[in-house]
């Protein structure tokens, strides 16, 4: 008896390496068109503003609105238009139960503390090299800031709009590439946009995180809540309290500082509780999340040879790396 022969199994070919390294790209370039694009706009509306309403240009809010407006209000949703040469290629949405939504945002609150620790001590080494103090740029911004600026800056509009950039876009182009190098480059290219080491090693540990979860969940919503979160204690919080302590007279023991200070050292231990728990409950939930953690990877995955490649022969890296250099200098 003659039976039919069994049609052998096609392997899907690698894309060409032009297509590949257009993939990677497209958010390189969409990253570095938002940072000039919203830094030539900041130069215009600033000379504009000094014609037009000077007076406006001395408001503490005025630096805020000044350099957040034109990056989410024009220079991303321009940058729109450079993601379009790349497909994109979505997750499959999942749900996520609260509790294990708990665990990573407590897990996010101990990589921002330990972060910003080791932050800290790179910047200490620096300042002992180079013979200049360095700073939290990011502090230092933020301090003296009204609350509804912080609040809508800090807290509501920069979680909605960098995870919807740094997780979404960015992952959906270079997702194909599978899970791992996914977040990966959507983590770190998430704390080098940042431009300074205060910020750059837990922005990247918890854009790391939050790409994991975008990848597993495709659903961007569960980002945002746990970028909020951290934002509104990390920046919302800490800058009330700072401004509720009257840093000079306490430094000096005055009984005076001390009552001028009563709310903002209340909010201080409480902030200090805060921190000591949830890094320890961001410790216990990486062990209690870490056998669920698993990523997808292309039959046809990319070598280690064709990542060199990938990157080193793209003008778009060089193109960003000047950008994100011209950050940490300036």
């Amino acid at each position: 008896m003659d039976y039919d022969p069994i049609p052998e199994q096609t392997v899907p070919q690698k894309p060409p390496i032009r297509r590949r390294m257009l993939w990677l790209a497209v958010p390189m370039l969409a990253i570095a068109f938002v940072f000039v694009c919203s830094a030539l706009l900041q130069v215009v509306l600033h000379a504009l503003m000094l014609k037009i309403y000077p007076s406006v240009t001395i408001a503490a809010w005025y630096p805020w609105v000044l350099s957040m407006l034109p990056m989410y209000g024009i220079a991303m949703p321009l940058s729109l238009l450079i993601y379009k040469l790349a497909p994109a290629d979505e997750p499959v949405k999942r749900e996520m139960d609260p509790w294990h939504w708990l665990l990573v945002l407590g897990l996010c609150f101990s990589l921002t503390y330990l972060g910003n620790f080791l932050g800290t001590f790179v910047n200490y080494l620096i300042g002992v090299i180079t013979g200049t103090p360095q700073t939290n740029e990011f502090a230092d911004a933020v301090t003296g800031m009204p609350l509804w600026v912080t609040v809508l800056f800090v807290g509501v509009l920069a979680p909605i709009m960098e995870e919807i950039f740094y997780r979404k876009l960015v992952i959906d182009r270079i997702a194909r590439f599978g899970d791992l190098p996914a977040i990966l480059i959507s983590g770190i290219l998430f704390g080098l946009i940042h431009g300074n080491f205060s910020q750059f090693f837990y922005a990247a540990a918890i854009g790391t995180v939050l790409g994991y979860i975008y990848v597993k969940t495709g659903n961007i919503r569960y980002t945002v809540l746990l970028h909020m979160c951290v934002n509104f204690v990390g920046g919302v919080y800490s800058n009330e309290m700072l401004k509720r302590l009257d840093l000079e007279a306490l430094e000096t023991g005055s009984f005076v500082g001390i009552i001028r200070s009563f709310s903002g050292l209340n909010m201080y231990y409480a902030y200090l509780f805060f921190m000591a728990f949830t890094t320890i409950f961001g410790i216990v939930a990486f062990f209690l999340l870490r056998r669920r953690i698993h990523f997808y990877r292309p039959s046809q995955s990319t070598s280690a040879k064709e990542w060199a490649i990938l990157l080193l022969a793209n003008p778009a890296s060089y193109v960003l790396l000047a950008v994100i250099a011209f950050l940490f200098l300036v």
